[in-house]
């Protein structure tokens, strides 16, 4: 995915960023959680834990720009119609552009700590 560009498409939108995003929450919801809970170092567990409040804001922007992103583009994500959506160019304002970056920074990021717990 070209994340310098203005647009991206809705088929990489739907297979291949939104799939990273729900793997940085389950990562987060339950590797990352589960390490803090049976920590018995307490530096461990508090390093574990700053990186969960820095993981869980960055995720917070990160979703509300695509939530954004996924509103203005409904009609073509997901055709009222029931049909699939065609794989079209969606225009990204600057905050949808730097939340697609984030997200695959993101990925990277809790990918590397998970592999570590």
């Amino acid at each position: 995915m070209k994340i310098a560009n203005a647009t991206v498409t809705s088929y990489e939108l739907i297979n291949d960023v939104i799939p990273k995003l729900k793997t940085v929450e389950f990562i987060l919801d339950s590797k990352l959680a589960a390490a803090i809970e049976h920590s018995k170092d307490a530096q461990q567990k508090e390093k574990y834990q700053v990186y969960q409040q820095e993981f869980q804001l960055e995720l917070m922007m990160i979703q509300m720009n695509l939530e954004h992103l996924l509103t203005r583009y409904a009609n073509i994500i997901k055709p009222s119609d029931g049909t699939r959506g065609e794989n079209t160019y969606l225009e990204l304002d600057d905050s949808e552009r730097v939340a697609l970056s984030a997200i695959i920074n993101l990925h990277n990021k809790v990918s590397t700590l998970a592999s570590t717990l």
